[in-house]
Order: C-alpha cells, then structure tokens, then sequence
C-alpha cells in the first residue's frame, strides 16, 4: 500500500576509445545518451611517450580530463605505483542541466609537445519524467486514489468481521420435551 518511487531512465555509460587515429567514435549517435548518463574516454594510443588530454565543452564551458596514458606501471599486487597515472576520463552528463551539444577534443601529446588535435560531439537528451494522464489524473493520483479505496475497504471488512463475531455469542440450545 505504499506508492512506488518515479524512476527516470536506466543509466548508460557510453565508451569511446581514444588511440592514434583520434577517439572512435568521434561523434556518438544522437539519441544514445540522456541527462545523468556517462561517457567514458579509454586512452588506448600505443605511440610512444603519448598522453591524451580531454576536453569537454557546452556553451563555453569546459572541463578538462587528467593527462591520461596509454598503461600505467603496476607493483606486484597489481596495485599502480603512481596514483596520479590513469588511462581512463570518466565524464558524468549532470542529470537536470546537461541536456543539448557537447563538443569533445582530443589532444594529443607526444614528449609532452602537442601532436594532434581531433574532434567529436554528442547531443544530450533531456531526461523527461512525463507522467501519464487518464481521464485528466495523472498516474500519482490514480496511484492514491487506489490505495485509499483498498484502504476503506480494508477498514469495513475489519469491522464487518468485529460485528459478525459479536452476533455469535453463545448458542442457545434446545431442549426437547
């Protein structure tokens, strides 16, 4: 009898692999990814001493990843040496404001000297949550409305049961003469 939480859609995490012919793929499908969703930016260019810079940007506002690298040296736990190395940019599309055209730049670096620039986009959609409405009511009403009938309904049958049981009190018997 407790109303069910709104759920948006089910989170995506969309991977573009970086490597020496620029990210793949460039530009993601329109329609693929929603407000909340995450792309993930693997760096995977084998060129030696490359690192990778990615930069994220909507209306002039930027964000830039850690300077990735291609693998990062390993103790032996598997534990990375160096905590700063990462191959992997994880950005996240907020989930109320991120809705429109994101551009991304690759920049990529060799011995720490600028080698090549790439460039992709993606159109965030916007998480609607619409409700549905019939007969002018929208789901969350119906949802109410349900419980509070099952609710009277609940309610008379306990004292319909209260007063069943006090009518059967003790049985007269019958005595035959």
């Amino acid at each position: 009898m407790l109303a069910s939480p709104v759920v948006g859609h089910e989170l995506l995490i969309y991977t573009v692999i970086v490597n020496s012919e620029g990210g793949q793929p460039a530009d993601i499908p329109n329609g693929t990814l929603k407000e909340g969703d995450s792309a993930w930016f693997w760096m995977k260019d084998t060129t030696e001493n490359a690192t990778l810079i990615v930069e994220v940007e909507k209306d002039g506002a930027k964000m830039r990843s850690p300077v990735l690298q291609f693998e990062c040296e390993l103790d032996d736990n598997g534990t990375r040496v160096d905590d700063e190395c990462t191959n992997r940019f994880d950005f996240v599309f907020n989930q109320y404001t991120s809705a429109g055209l994101w551009n991304f730049t690759f920049l990529t670096y060799v011995n720490d000297t600028l080698s090549k620039t790439s460039t992709g986009s993606v159109y965030i959609q916007e998480d609607l949550h619409e409700e549905e409405v019939v007969d002018g009511a929208s789901k969350e009403e119906l949802e109410i409305s349900k419980q509070t009938i099952a609710a009277i309904v609940a309610v008379i049958s306990l004292f319909a049961i209260a007063i069943l049981l006090s009518q059967n009190g003790p049985m007269n018997s019958f005595e035959e003469e």
